[in-house]
């Protein structure tokens, strides 16, 4: 009997067929070639089943009904990709051999796994590495297939994080918008995310602009003069300028010893990406958003096949890389159109070559593989390129640079200090931009000798220097800050915990979210009307600011994540059921509900009569909003007619199937509906031609 390999997403699949040797056979949703069937899901096809799956009188929103909580969560298949799910159970109930070929992560652990569950699947699973897309890796994977078994509690661990976050938003979502009459949202990850950009906002707004004085000389050294800054061994800031101006003037004219110092250092190539990494570096460069990045490198791995496993949390590569790294350079070097003088016999060996700092994934790098980069577009191009040179650079010489230090003699606790960078070589940085660091530009110090000198102060110098607000978020700024928000955790042991989560990934330092789902995270506060973008910079609305202020303290702070997560690596390491987790979150879901003063949950603010965004219309993206009898097109005086009226035979249609209709172009099963003739009927409702239809 052939093997079954179940791919992600059809560009795998598709990969995965060029890879294996014989004829191939297409057929509806799949492959057939040599000993293996390759079929494929959409990311996943399968759903949670939604509350009033399990009992319609869940619909209805009412505080009475919650805390609602399922002993054994159900999944059913997603209606759009249902055709290519049952393509998937019949292929399954056929094959003896099933092949994982998820991301290699938690998610497309799971995602693959529940499709082999739900189908009650008995016989043997096998988990191929899909890394990279591209020929020769997946030739290399298929000979060397790992049991599933290995991998299974990641999924497991996945699903107990899915099934507990949407326990939280059933809930407590619910809950406060059902005691403010508005729509709220509450969320492990967002609310935290939420809680950055108020406690930034807030800070700028109370920050008190403070002065303060830096105090230099000139100093004449064999003829040369250079600026030296005032130090004291107090480490004193002065906020007195008279006060710094009588320092001074004590050592005009006044002859000291000078001590000049020189140090050769090297700088070595920052590391390949990751994605958290890219983002940043493509929005502060090219002004392309974290959200627009991610689906960049989405497709430039599956639609191209250009670049390795583009949701990496890490920066290092195998030893493995390097053993490969001559030949994908003159790929790499050839698609770019570049020339670098290059040993390929003997190829510096980067730091980011270490296996023991690879888990699960590795850095962003292109692959093995040719490219006409004509048929990419402008920010494909862009954002090819870079991943391209942040991988050359591992393979150029370090940045060479001579620093020279001057330091007088102590005068009364007070001396001068200044410094002076020569570049010698600029090793790999004659390939990035250049950057405006004042530490780089060469002075006249550079040309003194190592040496005690005679230095003569002659002309002493003040400068202001106001103290300055925070920053305000960008969206890359805000991702940035997601990934090591332990800094702004008070509790030390929950500090402790979510940087111990990180500890073997470079760039991450006590996150929330993946890497993955950062950017996504931001779009829906910013649709659900907590953060607005001004000019590139985020910011916090009326609304945001005051839900936040209104939350429980355990519900807004990244603690959740690190409670969740020491349960999570029980899971993920077979020490315990997802139940642990899901146990855990149901007993803090239900303290907030037995609250008795419930005012301190309350806006101040009456929100309910303003109008709540549903989503975008589907005839001119306008956003829909609610009336009191239908949800409609916010671009209606421009002359749209779309609306889906609240009420629908009879029917009362809920913003969750409103939603779904918006985001899905079709919703699950409505129970209710009434004929003319007064006949209930169940049916779905689905946009066609404009249209809402009843679809049976």
């Amino acid at each position: 009997m052939k093997s079954l390999i179940i791919a992600e997403k059809p560009e795998l699949a598709k990969s995965i067929v060029n890879a294996i040797d014989g004829k191939v056979s297409n057929k509806e949703g799949y492959f057939e070639k040599g000993n293996y069937i390759v079929t494929w899901a959409y990311g996943h096809i399968l759903r949670l089943k939604t509350p009033e799956e399990y009992d319609e009188s869940n619909e209805n929103w009412e505080i009475k009904q919650l805390p609602i909580y399922f002993e054994n969560w159900g999944k059913v298949p997603i209606g759009k990709t249902k055709k290519q799910f049952n393509i998937i159970k019949k292929l399954i109930n056929e094959c003896d051999e099933v092949i994982n070929a998820g991301d290699i992560d938690e998610e497309g652990q799971l995602l693959i796994d529940e499709i082999i569950e739900y189908c009650k699947f008995k016989g043997n699973v096998k988990r191929i590495q899909t890394s990279a897309f591209n020929e020769d890796y997946l030739k290399k994977a298929l000979r060397n297939l790992e049991p599933n078994s290995k991998y299974k509690t990641w999924g497991k661990s996945a699903n107990a994080r899915a099934i507990a976050d949407y326990v939280v938003g059933i809930n407590l979502s619910r809950y406060f918008s059902l005691l403010n009459e508005t729509t709220l949202s509450v969320g492990r990850v967002q609310t935290p995310t939420l809680g950055l950009v108020v406690n930034r906002d807030l800070a700028i707004e109370n920050h008190i602009k403070e002065k303060y004085y830096d105090g230099y000389v000139d100093i004449n050294v064999n003829g040369n003069i250079v600026k030296a800054k005032l130090e004291n061994k107090d480490n004193v800031i002065y906020k007195n300028q008279e006060e710094l101006k009588h320092i001074l003037d004590k050592f005009i004219n006044k002859n000291l010893k000078v001590n000049i110092t020189k140090q050769i250092k090297n700088e070595n190539a920052p590391l390949p990406f990751n994605l958290t990494k890219l983002q940043s570096h493509i929005s502060k460069k090219y002004k392309i958003k974290p959200d627009e990045t991610l689906k960049i490198t989405q497709d430039l791995r599956e639609k191209y096949h250009a670049i390795t496993y583009n949701r990496s949390d890490s920066q290092y590569l195998n030893e493995e890389h390097y053993k490969e790294a001559p030949e994908v350079i003159k790929k790499v070097l050839k698609n770019i159109d570049l020339k670098l003088d290059l040993d390929y016999s003997n190829l510096p060996h980067s730091k980011c070559f270490d296996d023991s700092k690879v888990t699960a994934h590795h850095g962003i790098i292109p692959t093995l593989i040719n490219l006409e980069l004509s048929k990419m577009n402008d920010k494909e191009q862009k954002v090819y390129k870079e991943i391209c040179m942040y991988y050359l650079i591992q393979f150029i010489r370090p940045l060479k640079k001579e620093i020279t230090y001057l330091e007088t003699e102590d005068q009364n606790k007070y001396k001068f200090k200044a410094s002076s960078t020569n570049i010698l070589d600029e090793g790999f940085k004659k390939y990035l931009d250049k950057d405006s660091n004042n530490d780089n530009i060469e002075s006249t110090l550079s040309k003194l000798l190592d040496g005690l000198y005679t230095g003569i102060i002659i002309k002493n110098d003040i400068k202001e220097i106001e103290t300055k607000p925070l920053a305000r978020y960008t969206q890359a700024s805000l991702i940035e800050d997601m990934t090591r928000i332990s800094k702004y955790v008070d509790d030390p042991k929950i500090k402790e915990i979510l940087k111990r989560k990180d500890k073997d990934k470079e760039g991450e330092n006590g996150s929330i979210g993946t890497s993955a789902t950062r950017a996504s995270i931001i779009q829906n506060l910013i649709k659900r009307g907590y953060i607005k973008e001004e000019k590139d910079k985020v910011i916090s609305t009326e609304l945001g600011r005051e839900y936040y202020k209104i939350l429980p303290d355990e519900w807004k702070k990244a603690d959740l994540t690190a409670k969740w997560w020491i349960i999570q690596e029980e899971i993920r390491d077979g020490k315990a059921d997802q139940n642990k987790l899901l146990k855990s979150i149901l007993l803090d879901i239900k303290n907030v509900l037995e609250t008795k003063d419930v005012s301190k949950f309350k806006l101040k603010r009456d929100y309910k009569s303003e109008k709540t965004i549903l989503g975008h219309c589907p005839l001119c993206g306008k956003d829909i909003i609610e009336s009191n009898k239908s949800y409609y097109c916010s671009g209606y005086k421009e002359g749209c007619k779309f609306s889906i009226w609240k009420t629908i035979s009879g029917k009362k249609i809920s913003k969750t199937n409103a939603k779904q209709l918006l985001e899905k172009g079709i919703t699950t099963e409505i129970k209710g509906f009434k004929s003319k003739s007064g006949k209930q009927f169940n049916a779905k409702l689905q946009i066609i031609n404009e249209e809402i239809k009843f679809l049976f």
